[in-house]
């Protein structure tokens, strides 16, 4: 087996187009300034070389990426996968790739479920014997062997016990078989046994092999069912290595073996207490090389990558960094799905937790040429190692104890169980009517107002720059019914408040660039944006004959996340247009590097809300010792997730939340119809509210502690709450629903009045009035906005504030991309990528140089609806200057 080069001297980075921004963010996402980004899955990313390359250009990016990460000892875990025919499975080439030269006093240092299966499928591929108890014990008596022979306490007491045989007949001998290899093989290897089968099958958190191998609550002891894994392949591994069912076989394997190294890899949690715990500084890296189709190891390095893109979507927590350099075949860029771009865009997506593999081909014309050099990563070093660290903190707590002693009223103190945002209703005294909306005369006076505004900046086009840009809205609302789950009216009116300031501003400062702002509805739900992109690119290519005012600069909008919306932005992308979004948050929007989305994307908003919904006093407990004693609650162990199927937020929001959430999950796929639709494995489906309620009430009878996820849309979560309402059994002592910002519309308008029985938590993108932690700008724009609205039901959501600041954003942007009476929108997108800093009306705002990210730690806040107004019972993120420049917010806003 080839080994990774480990000379100083380092190898250059092809010099190909955006190189340097790949350099820069590969080397961020290995190394991240910030603890918490580990927690990202990255996607698989694959550097495809020219078809008829040399084999040296795959080595050269492939040692170019390993000199970074340590050029003389390892800095990081990583390791080189060279595909090569006498290592059929590369999982096993990873796994002692990883474990060999280990950085001093990090973590993790040992593999237990890669060594264990590594063991098992290195018998089952000497033909292992079939199924039955005795292969099965044999099969535990080798794994357990082979354990002991790798050291630590069961390999102290198995070397403790002398030979394998027992002295023949006497005192002597009855002593070292009956008693000695009893206490120093058999029993311990019998308690090893009962703890893989609790850790492996039995547990319901980390028994990932019975959930791998599809095995019940009442399964097979582990090697019995591993002994079953071998009577299944085995005859499939003695076939000729060509044989159709012998690659199956290895491909079995080899998702067995990776899915035990990455459950490895995915531990120690990144931070907390436990000072082992801290040590992951650094992402573990595989770096696999792709020989061309048909060459000796061709098989095995895609066999890999497979197994990986199957695997890495059900991962639940980080998992390494897999970059593939040289020719991926055909069969396989189609059995990943993946994504073609380039450098630069997969440098962005190298920060997100994107299920879709990238793959980017790389130009022969720099290879010819000398090349850059990527730095080496500088990982936090540790003075000590952790089993000092822990000494020392034992230590520590020992005298805390010794002390608190002498104060036993410390220990008489009962445990804070109120309620996280308190004991009130979702809706009362100031809310307990519903608001009164005028759909019709509000929306069109917020259209007069921006028709208005544009006339005033159409004026200034005599003596300076004045350009358009196009905001993507969905249809306007014709009832007050649909007017309560759309927020387009308060969008609009974040939008015409910021191009008022605009304009006002440009009396004075000639450096402004007023803005037109071309409204432009798109269908309910965004259904029509594809077919809006593609106008306005063909209306851009004949713009020479308009107005230098009716020039386009950029667009502002896609308010929601959808199919449509994600196509949308892909076109425009991809004709070059500059675009920032408003509320849209899934990380499948982010389709394009010209497409710069405003709020927190739903992989860091699932997180968050599942350390919410995971640590949190939310779930109401049954009875109260007194009358008027306040309630108790408690954290949410069990999870009831509803989304809706199709529908491109509710999935990507739901599926991240249920990777996140550290408990027992059940996924409910409900959508009102009679139109037929598939349901995914392991799920539960349901067309109607009263179905729903019945499955949540089944669900909270088996387990009282239970919160439901809520990810459906609006209007679908309005007849829940009614059908539960009316026919449901469950609703004492309250039902507690934690959900996204989609819930902020409907709620605010008062439409869960007088339900005591609910208690809502969900997201919003600003801090509301009153709250102590507000910036001084936050507190400016609510005054403005309160003055321009005072009836507004909606005065309190964020999304009127998100579009007033993303507006904000695009128009810096063009400010700083004009030249003289001149804005060219290459420029503007120049100015985003250099990054935008200013405080806004939702916190501190920060876009990274060259990311096409969200800005950088942004607000993210959740609500509890009580009565009255609501309050925020989590901010995380920059909600302020100050708040921006704290690492550490606590749980749930990190690690």
């Amino acid at each position: 087996m080839r080994s990774a080069n480990n000379s100083v001297e380092p190898s250059s980075f092809p010099d190909d187009a955006g190189a340097d921004y790949f350099i820069r963010e590969y080397r961020t996402a290995v190394n991240p300034t910030r603890r918490e980004l580990l927690e990202s899955k990255p996607p698989l990313l694959i550097l495809s070389t020219p078809s008829d390359a040399a084999e040296s250009h795959t080595h050269r990016v492939l040692e170019a990426l390993r000199w970074a990460l340590g050029p003389e000892h390892k800095r990081v875990p990583h390791t080189v996968l060279y595909a090569e025919d006498e290592t059929p499975l590369l999982s096993v080439q990873a796994g002692a790739g990883l474990g060999f030269d280990i950085p001093r006093r990090s973590a993790p240092d040992r593999l237990p479920n890669f060594w264990l299966m590594a063991d098992v499928i290195a018998q089952i591929q000497e033909g292992h014997p079939g199924a039955g108890g005795f292969g099965a014990r044999k099969l535990r008596d080798h794994v357990y062997r082979q354990r002991a022979e790798r050291g630590g306490l069961p390999g102290l007491l198995w070397h403790m016990g002398g030979t394998d045989t027992a002295p023949i007949g006497g005192v002597r001998g009855f002593f070292v078989g009956l008693v000695w290899h009893s206490l120093t093989r058999t029993l311990p290897r019998w308690i090893w046994t009962l703890r893989q089968n609790r850790r492996l099958v039995r547990s319901k958190r980390s028994g990932w092999l019975g959930k791998h191998l599809n095995a019940t609550a009442g399964a097979a002891p582990v090697f019995e069912l591993l002994d079953q894994v071998g009577a299944r392949q085995s005859p499939r591994l003695s076939l000729e290595p060509d044989h159709p069912r012998h690659k199956e076989g290895l491909a079995a394997l080899e998702l067995l073996l990776l899915r035990a190294l990455l459950e490895d890899l995915r531990r120690p949690a990144v931070g907390r207490l436990l000072p082992k715990r801290r040590r992951r500084v650094a992402r573990p890296v595989l770096l696999v090389e792709i020989p061309p189709e048909g060459a000796p190891g061709a098989d095995a390095a895609e066999r890999l990558l497979r197994a990986f893109h199957t695997l890495q979507a059900g991962l639940d927590g980080p998992g390494p960094l897999v970059i593939a350099v040289g020719r991926p075949s055909g069969s396989l860029q189609a059995d990943l799905g993946v994504e073609r771009t380039n450098l630069r865009r997969a440098s962005s997506l190298l920060h997100s937790s994107n299920p879709r593999p990238v793959v980017v081909p790389l130009e022969e014309e720099p290879f010819e040429r000398p090349g850059l050099q990527i730095p080496p990563v500088q990982p936090r070093k540790f003075m000590m190692g952790w089993r000092a660290v822990t000494a020392v903190e034992l230590a520590a707590l020992a005298a805390v104890l010794v002390g608190g002693a002498t104060a036993p009223s410390l220990w008489d103190m009962p445990p804070d169980t109120r309620c996280v945002g308190g004991d009130g209703p979702v809706a009362a005294d100031g809310q307990n009517k519903r608001v009164e909306v005028r759909p019709t005369e509000w929306h069109q006076d917020v259209l007069s107002r921006i028709k208005k505004q544009n006339g005033q900046a159409e004026k200034y086009a005599k003596d300076r720059a004045v350009r358009t840009v196009v905001l993507f809205e969905s249809d306007p609302p014709t009832n007050a019914v649909d007017t309560i789950f759309d927020g387009s009216i308060p969008e609009l009116r974040g939008v015409a408040l910021w191009q008022q300031q605009l304009i006002e501003d440009a009396a004075s400062d000639s450096n402004r660039v007023p803005l037109r702002v071309d409204v432009r509805p798109v269908g309910a739900g965004f259904r029509d944006a594809v077919p809006a992109a593609r106008d306005l690119i063909e209306e851009v290519k004949r713009e020479d004959s308009k107005e230098e005012y009716e020039k386009i600069v950029g667009v502002l909008g896609f308010a929601q996340s959808t199919n449509e919306t994600r196509d949308a932005v892909a076109l425009l992308g991809g004709s070059g247009m500059p675009m920032v979004g408003t509320t849209a948050t899934a990380d499948e929007m982010q389709r394009s590097e010209n497409y710069w989305p405003f709020t927190p994307d739903n992989s860091e908003e699932a997180r968050v809300e599942a350390a919410f919904a995971a640590r949190s006093h939310i779930v109401v407990k049954a009875g109260r010792t007194e009358p008027k004693a306040p309630m108790e609650c408690a954290p949410a162990r069990n999870t009831v997730i509803v989304r809706t199927p199709d529908d491109l937020y509710s999935v990507s929001l739901a599926d991240r939340f249920r990777q996140s959430f550290q408990g027992d999950k059940t996924v409910i796929n409900f959508r009102q119809g009679s139109q037929p639709f598939a349901t995914p494995p392991g799920t539960q489906k349901s067309t109607t509210a009263d179905q729903l309620v019945g499955q949540v009430c089944q669900a909270l009878q088996n387990e009282p502690d239970t919160a439901i996820f809520w990810t459906a849309r609006a209007r679908d979560f309005t007849a829940f709450v009614r059908a539960m309402d009316a026919n449901g059994t469950c609703r004492e002592p309250g039902l507690t629903v934690v959900g996204g910002n989609e819930l902020t519309n409907v709620a605010l308008t008062g439409q869960f009045a007088d339900k005591p029985w609910l208690r809502l938590y969900h997201s919003a993108h600003r801090l509301p009035e009153g709250d102590g932690r507000a910036s001084q700008k936050t507190e400016q724009f609510v005054r403005l906005y309160n003055g321009n609205y005072p009836r507004d039901p909606w005065r309190q959501d964020g999304h009127s504030a998100v579009s007033y600041d993303a507006f904000h954003v695009l128009s810096r942007a063009v400010d700083e991309a004009r030249s003289g009476i001149g804005v060219r929108r290459e420029s503007v997108v120049t100015a985003l990528k250099n990054g935008i800093t200013f405080d806004g009306a939702t916190g501190f705002i920060e876009f990274s140089e060259f990311s096409s990210g969200p800005p950088v730690n942004k607000t993210l806040v959740i609500l509890r609806q009580s009565d009255g107004e609501p309050v925020a019972v989590v901010a995380c993120g920059a909600y302020s200057a100050k708040a921006a420049k704290e690492k550490n917010q606590g749980a749930p806003c990190v690690h």
